[in-house]
């Protein structure tokens, strides 16, 4: 991952906005970067999709966009000093493709959106915009997660360099050169963690589904996981110690570790399954994400889409 030069902030209509605009300001400062606040706009009741399109519905459309578009221009007043800023507002279903559509006209090297707080649980939760943006967004995703931001003076990178979970071995480079991209403004320090499955460690799995090879193993070659590891950390300049070499599940080890550390980011890769692989097994990307209360960078592989 590059310095991005433009980033797209997704606004939410809630609450959210303000963070997620606030956020993406200070990345948009620290990289001197170009700045757009995008709004998509969607409501059934007015989509002439349950009753016959007629002029009424298409201006209560245009109406909805252009209240959109004075709110984010009201927030975009209240951001302070930036390079480069504008808004945008559209009219677009569903809400994550409307995201990615407006990504490609800014030609963002950078989307930044939010999850939501669940009202009962008190927990910032992914809604289905999230995990589609995840599955199907072609550039790097910063998802907004915790509501003390005091920078990314530490950021976690979670690799998989044994490639056991079907990921291109090029996928951890990019995850560690998109966390020394992210760490850099604030001189930051990149940690890197790697976890692995021992034997006797094995994944919840629909019955009758057939386990990856590497599960049915009966112990876990610790001392190859380390060397593969360790290689990888040398080849991106990672002093011994920002190496973390952990066995068990990585749905609870990372988070544990980002909390412990104090990371301030998250950057894990999310590689494009099947939908019966993701019934079956899950990707643990999207599986850790629900436990971090820290910022989550999303990278895929090169050409992922």
């Amino acid at each position: 991952m590059e310095r991005p030069q433009r980033i797209l902030a997704a606004i939410p209509p809630t609450e959210l906005g303000a963070e997620v605009a606030g956020r993406a300001a200070e990345l948009a400062r620290r990289f001197r970067a170009e700045l757009r606040l995008s709004g998509c706009v969607y409501d059934p009741y007015v989509a002439g999709e349950r009753f016959a399109d007629s002029p009424d519905l298409q201006a209560a459309r245009q109406a909805l966009v252009e209240q959109r578009r004075e709110a984010l221009q009201a927030l975009a007043a209240g951001l302070g000093e930036l390079p480069a800023i504008d808004v945008e507002a559209v009219w677009a279903y569903p809400i994550w493709q409307g995201i990615i559509d407006a990504a490609a006209r800014f030609d963002a090297g950078l989307i930044v959106a939010g999850t939501h707080h669940h009202s009962l649980l008190q927990r910032l939760t992914l809604s289905n915009t999230d995990w589609q943006l995840i599955r199907h967004v072609d550039r790097p995703l910063l998802l907004v997660r915790g509501d003390h931001f005091r920078g990314y003076g530490r950021v976690l990178a979670a690799v998989d360099p044994m490639h056991r979970h079907d990921e291109p071995a090029e996928l951890d480079d990019r995850l560690l050169a998109a966390a020394a991209t992210m760490a850099a403004p604030w001189q930051g320090e990149v940690h890197l963690i790697h976890c692995y499955l021992a034997g006797e460690s094995l994944p919840l799995v629909a019955p009758g589904a057939v386990l990856p090879a590497g599960y049915l193993e009966r112990s876990s070659p610790a001392e190859a996981h380390r060397q593969a590891a360790a290689a990888l950390a040398r080849r991106h300049g990672l002093p011994e110690q920002r190496l973390h070499l952990l066995a068990g599940d990585p749905r609870r080890l990372i988070p544990e570790l980002a909390e412990r550390l104090g990371a301030g980011l998250v950057v894990t890769g999310a590689v494009s399954r099947s939908r019966l692989e993701q019934l079956l097994i899950g990707s643990t990307a999207e599986a850790v994400l629900d436990a971090l209360d820290c910022d989550v960078l999303v990278i895929k592989p090169a050409a992922a889409g």
